[in-house]
């Protein structure tokens, strides 16, 4: 009797078998599309983001798979499919933006939207942010419908236009007019990755759970213009370069959430002893300033991921070498932790620059404030599981990124979002990402492929 409950319990309590796929030909598959998706030219400003939208509704045409295109304005697509569950459970988002920024094509050493692979590399525009994970999250889609998978969650797949520039006429536009199309419990974006040491052995892994969020600034300083051969005392440019110099100088309240302190709890197990004591003083509250300085040693991005941070951008004032301006200005930007309030905010770094002849005006916000995505979720368990039985014993860690994605937008509307993507070398986590030459590790990218349809398989797949 208790062999048959146990075969019972084990029938019930695992996802019901489904026909591995072929993973050379999946995983070459998934590379051409993405090789095709570099070639689309979808930068911003215009986005033209109707481009790789008509490419991948061509594709899901030809599966069988019915899709839809959404604009939010002329060629600002949007695209979404859906791979029906049985309703047991709610759906699951799958998303990448199609959307790239801008390029600089003398800075290049090779064509931005060549798609051109050599030596194990994919270079071009989008390889990494973000069109590897829209190509994975769209082979994981085509997988569940050719091995027809059974679902306990309807599977979704968004690909999203206007990411780079905050998500207005994509992510936000979608939520406030489209949200029935992809509303979802849980949804899998950008933003963590493995990390591969020079051998591309794994030494870590990171899935983004939360994210700080842009509350951009302008500072405008007006004054008496007059001839430099004379000071006055409300120089523009002086009055702004104080005002700059004691925003960068304020150091921010050290907050940690639940990502931030299990993120500093499992490096604290795996670190170096000098590492590990920094770890632990952390994570007993009310850190030092030398503690603090240790943690920005360390790494500049810990440093960022435990306050608020403001960093000054741009500084422009003057014409002529011997005029004092009657005007300058500033761009601060801030990166506010996830659930701070920007109308809190905002004054208290009025009273922290002290300089009635300097205004600070608010960029508009297109990031709202949000909390963390849960680490007690379907999903994160689902990463952990999963990683642990692919590469057992590597440290798996939740992240905050300190930039900024569309999961803000997701977890505002109570929607929890997770984020990872490909593989990423610990000598280069950039990648060129936001910059020039811009490149993704061909096997790191296939890896994710088959990570990210195991996990979906795990979080949707019928029990």
């Amino acid at each position: 009797m208790k062999l048959f409950r146990l075969s019972l319990f084990l029938l019930f309590a695992l996802p019901l078998a489904a026909q591995t796929p072929d993973w050379p030909q999946v995983r070459q598959e998934a590379l051409n599309t993405l090789v095709d998706l570099v070639k689309l030219r979808t930068s911003q400003p215009e986005g033209n983001e109707i481009l790789a939208a008509n490419y991948l509704k061509k594709k899901l045409d030809a599966e069988g798979i019915s899709s839809r295109i959404i604009e939010a304005e002329p060629g600002r697509a949007n695209i979404v499919a859906r791979i029906k569950g049985n309703g047991n459970k709610k759906p699951l988002l799958l998303l990448g933006h199609l959307d790239v920024v801008a390029v600089e094509r003398d800075e290049w050493s090779f064509d931005p939207f060549g798609g051109v692979v050599k030596d194990g590399i994919i270079y071009g525009r989008g390889t990494g942010d973000d069109k590897g994970v829209v190509a994975g999250s769209f082979q994981t889609l085509l997988l569940l419908h050719r091995l027809k998978v059974p679902l306990d969650r309807d599977v979704i797949f968004l690909g999203v236009a206007d990411e780079e520039a905050g998500g207005l006429a994509g992510i936000t536009y979608l939520l406030e007019n489209h949200r029935d199309a992809i509303d979802a419990e849980f949804a899998i974006n950008e933003g963590g990755s493995g990390v591969f040491d020079r051998q591309f052995q794994h030494v870590r892994f990171e899935v983004q759970t939360a994210e700080k969020t842009p509350r951009r600034i302008d500072l405008k300083a007006k004054g008496t213009s007059g001839h430099g051969s004379v000071p006055l005392p409300d120089n523009p440019v002086a009055s702004l370069a104080r005002a700059v110099g004691r925003l960068s100088e304020y150091e921010t309240e050290v907050h940690l959430n639940e990502t931030t302190r299990e993120y500093f709890r499992r490096l604290a197990e795996r670190a170096p002893p000098e590492q590990a004591a920094v770890y632990n003083e952390l994570l007993k509250g009310n850190p030092s300033v030398e503690t603090q300085q240790k943690l920005r040693e360390i790494s500049p991005v810990f440093y960022s991921m435990i306050r608020t941070s403001i960093v000054p951008t741009i500084m422009n004032g003057g014409y002529l070498k011997n005029v004092i301006p009657s005007e300058a200005e500033a761009t601060v930007d801030i990166r506010a932790l996830p659930y701070e309030d920007p109308e809190e905010l905002f004054p208290r770094l009025k009273r922290i620059m002290n300089e009635p002849n300097v205004d600070l005006m608010p960029h508009p916000v297109t990031r709202p404030k949000h909390e963390p995505s849960s680490l007690q979720s379907d999903v994160f368990k689902a990463f952990e599981k999963v990683l642990n039985q692919r590469y057992p014993g590597i440290l798996i860690l939740p992240r905050m990124s300190t930039g900024a994605t569309d999961s803000a937008q997701l977890r505002a509307a109570g929607i929890q979002s997770y984020g990872y993507g490909p593989g990423r070398g610990v000598w280069d986590l950039a990648g060129g990402i936001h910059g020039k030459d811009e490149y993704l590790y061909v096997k790191p990218f296939q890896d994710y492929v088959e990570i990210l349809y195991d996990d979906v398989v795990e979080i949707a797949g019928a029990k």
